[in-house]
């Protein structure tokens, strides 16, 4: 497979969900050429946890061709949501710490959403190193 940049420049990825209702799943973007596609896939996780976007969904996925890179998922624990990224690899994950985010048409890495983000979501720690697991400490989402 080669080191992971490599691997995460040299292919197509796109972002899918999947429906609340139905499970069915859809494309929602094929990620641009030149964006980094974990950076696109973090704004939307962003916009998903803050209500912004995908409402309707269960869960976001960033797959590289056929290969899944990333999903998210929203969850309950008693009263408490979570949102919990899963990756492919503890190297996936790391570059997910390390990027920030893209929108659409705006190849960038800035800080669309990230406060506010911060604002109501605070990094869970937990063992997995390919995970990373996000506790809404306000629950106001």
């Amino acid at each position: 497979m080669g080191n992971a940049y490599t691997y995460m420049t040299e292919s197509t990825f796109y972002i899918w969900s999947r429906e609340k209702s139905t499970d069915a799943y859809a494309q929602l973007f094929t990620v641009e050429d030149g964006a980094n596609p974990l950076s696109r896939f973090k704004h939307e996780v962003y916009a998903y946890a803050l209500n912004k976007k995908h409402a309707n969904k269960k869960s976001l996925y960033l797959y590289c061709g056929y290969a899944r890179v990333a999903k998210c998922s929203r969850s309950l624990e008693g009263d408490v949501p979570y949102i919990t990224v899963e990756f492919g690899t503890p190297d996936y994950a790391t570059m997910w710490d390390e990027c920030r985010e893209q929108i659409p048409k705006v190849v960038k890495d800035m800080s669309w959403l990230q406060d506010s983000f911060s604002k109501s979501w605070v990094f869970h720690q937990c063992d997995n190193e390919s995970q990373r697991k996000y506790q809404n400490y306000r629950m106001n989402l």
